[in-house]
């Protein structure tokens, strides 16, 4: 064996370079190999073996590494420049040649020196001279710390991110050593935690003291002390500690700006309200807030305060009694309503709408005259006109009544069916089987959610249902329902205490209709929210603009602020935000948002989890961002809703 002078390289007398550095003999100096026996340690990786091994079986240094096992608690240090671990008595790092000065103690803790290539995001042992894979020189190592990175970090190889805490990537299967940590992304103003200095976002390094973002935490965006769900866009009090709507934590906040302030119309003008779902209730706040002096009155055909509908299908056997409707469902109570003078004529329906009179007509008899009316009047779900869909057991699940309904019907036996897909359905299909009713999906289209999801979302969505003992049956029509069984047109039959119905909603705009007013799908509007009939102006579910019929609750919360601030005097306009659309079900969860299904020439980017039930999709249009989807963790949820209405590009992505 040889030693060579320049680099401190050992190895066999036979070659005639040295294989790190590369010099000739003329550098070259014998070194004594001293015998060992029994059982020895490697001094570079630490492993264990018998000393008539050739060399190390892990890292395949020659003999002249071992240490007897008996004498292996020998000081040993690691090198601070490539993190090398080595006895203390090496006069140089025995892999960069640097000397003593960069040596550090190691108690008693060695780890074997690996570094990972920048190019190839190979990982292998630092005493490499080049690459093993692509033969970039050192200048692209990069050290490997040998504890696994805190919080979320990302995998080298696949690009998933995931909490840090694993042993293995969930996608790809590769170890700790190809993780590395998420710098966070900052907007606005962030600050320095080292020198304290605040400064734009933008920049990549502090300009004080240069140090990186690993070191900026973001700087608060001054505000109205409200925020805005992520989830269902509802805007609320920042004090609150979950979604008064659809119940999410602090994590799912986005802190509303501040804007400017709203301009008081104090008026002796009659606002009429016809429905008291969101759309209603936003309206009413939104006059308030301008005119404190305008009668407000809020007429509805059910006999309840305006409640969350989208809770209804989460809800369904938590009860309907007055605790359980402050819990779960109610918006306001009626307290809220008293302390800003809007009245409520709940339980009696709206026949005849006269713009012209300014008049609407009761069922009763009563009529409300008007100076300014908002018609937010919503939806009701589509019911298939099967034989047997007006039997009391097909239910929709639109109102209270509704599950109290389903409630009865499921006292003692528990056979259910769900009539439609959807995010409705398939959440009061996940009720239903909580419950512990034995459950059917029938789906008319060849897949679950095929407007929301492509081909891979929807199978394993559809994979996640069946593990948890739902049915689901795609491609299939119903042809009657005789109180007991349910027929489906290709000679099935199913057994069915309730069927559920999830087929999509139609908009109440009938009324609107007869009153003369302009009609698309729904009730036509500009961006100021106004009908075609004078000071009447629509909002919600009912309502059609742009081409489209929302039918969402976000949408729905600021059509109303929109109509009602419009009708107060104000001159707002509505705008298209992309709002995405979320659900809990089979103990998963799903988000999706923007553009994600349809025959569209996608770049898509998919990390996938079968085993977790995890599902991550990017889809991108000429290489900007057009919609998301996750599957399993939507830990992700916020950051993609801001990255689609940012519309990022995919090199800033991946």
């Amino acid at each position: 064996m040889v030693k060579c002078k320049l680099c401190g390289e050992i190895f066999e007398e036979s070659l005639t370079v040295c294989p790190l550095c590369g010099v000739g003999p003329d550098y070259f100096e014998p070194v004594e190999v001293e015998a060992k026996s029994g059982k020895v340690k490697c001094s570079i990786c630490q492993a264990e073996f018998d000393a008539t091994e050739p060399v190390c079986p892990v890292c395949n240094v020659g003999p002249e590494y071992y240490v007897p096992v008996e004498e292996a608690e020998v000081p040993m240090v690691k090198c601070d420049v490539c993190q090398a671990v080595f006895p203390a008595d090496e006069p140089m790092c025995p892999v960069c040649c640097v000397g003593p000065e960069h040596f550090v103690p190691v108690d008693g803790q060695p780890v074997t020196a690996q570094v990972r290539c920048d190019v190839c995001h190979a990982v292998f042992s630092a005493d490499e001279p080049v690459c093993p894979f692509c033969n970039v020189g050192p200048e692209h190592f990069v050290p490997v710390d040998q504890k696994k990175p805190a919080g979320k970090v990302r995998c080298t190889i696949c690009k998933a991110e995931f909490d840090g805490d694993v042993e293995n990537c969930p996608v790809c299967g590769v170890g700790a050593e190809y993780f590395e940590p998420i710098v966070p992304k900052f907007t606005g103003k962030v600050r320095c935690t080292v020198c304290q200095e605040v400064f734009d976002a933008s920049l990549e390094k502090c300009p004080v003291c240069g140090v990186g973002p690993e070191n900026f935490v973001q700087v608060p965006v001054q505000s109205t002390g409200k925020v805005r769900c992520d989830i269902c866009g509802e805007v609320f009090d920042a004090s609150l500690d979950k979604c008064p709507v659809c119940g999410v934590g602090p994590e799912h906040f986005t802190p509303v700006t501040e804007e400017s302030e709203v301009v008081k119309h104090n008026t002796d003008q009659r606002y009429l309200i016809l429905g008291a779902g969101t759309a209603a209730v936003n309206a009413a706040k939104a006059i308030r807030e301008r005119d404190e002096t305008g009668t407000i009155t809020m007429i509805s055909e059910e006999d309840e305060l305006p409640y969350k509908r989208p809770q209804l299908s989460k809800h369904m056997f938590d009860g309907t009694d007055e605790a359980a409707k402050a819990e779960f469902f109610t918006l306001y109570d009626a307290q809220w309503y008293a302390d800003r003078n809007i009245q409520l004529d709940f339980g009696q329906r709206i026949t005849a709408l006269n713009p012209s009179a300014k008049q609407v007509t009761m069922e009763n008899g009563t009529v409300y005259e008007y100076d300014k009316c908002i018609y937010a009047l919503g939806s009701h779900f589509f019911v298939p006109p099967f034989q047997g869909c007006d039997q009391p057991k097909v239910k929709t699940i639109r109102t209270l009544k509704d599950i109290q309904d389903v409630n009865g019907f499921l006292t003692h036996r528990k056979q259910a069916v769900v009539i439609g897909g959807g995010v409705v359905g398939l959440e009061a299909a996940w009720d239903l089987k909580k419950y512990g009713c034995q459950v059917t999906v029938l789906e008319a289209a060849p897949a679950l959610m095929m407007k929301n999801l492509n081909d891979t979302a929807s199978a394993m969505l559809t994979q996640l249902l069946e593990d948890k003992g739902i049915t689901v049956l795609t491609g299939v029509e119903t042809e009657r329902f005789d109180g007991e069984t349910l027929y489906l047109k290709d000679g099935a039959q199913l057994t069915a205490d309730v069927v559920i119905v999830s087929c999509g909603v139609r908009a109440n705009g009938a009324l609107a209709a007869e009153a003369g007013a302009d009609m698309g799908k729904a009730v036509l509007v500009n961006e100021k929210m106004e009908t075609s009939l004078p000071d009447v102006y629509g909002a919600g579910d009912c309502v059609e603009f742009g081409g489209k019929n929302y039918a969402l609750w976000p949408e729905a919360s600021r059509q109303g602020e929109v109509a009602g601030a419009n009708a107060a005097g104000d001159d707002l306009t509505f705008t298209d935000e992309i709002y995405g659309m979320s659900m809990d079900v089979a103990g998963a969860g799903l988000y999706t948002i923007g553009t994600t299904a349809g025959d569209l020439p996608f770049r898509t980017v998919e990390f996938k989890d079968p085993a977790r039930g995890n599902l991550k999709q990017y889809f991108f249009l000429d290489d900007t961002l057009c919609g998301v989807t996750l599957l399993g963790d939507t830990s992700l949820l916020g950051q993609v809703t801001e990255q689609v209405n940012g519309k990022a590009a995919y090199e800033t992505l991946f």
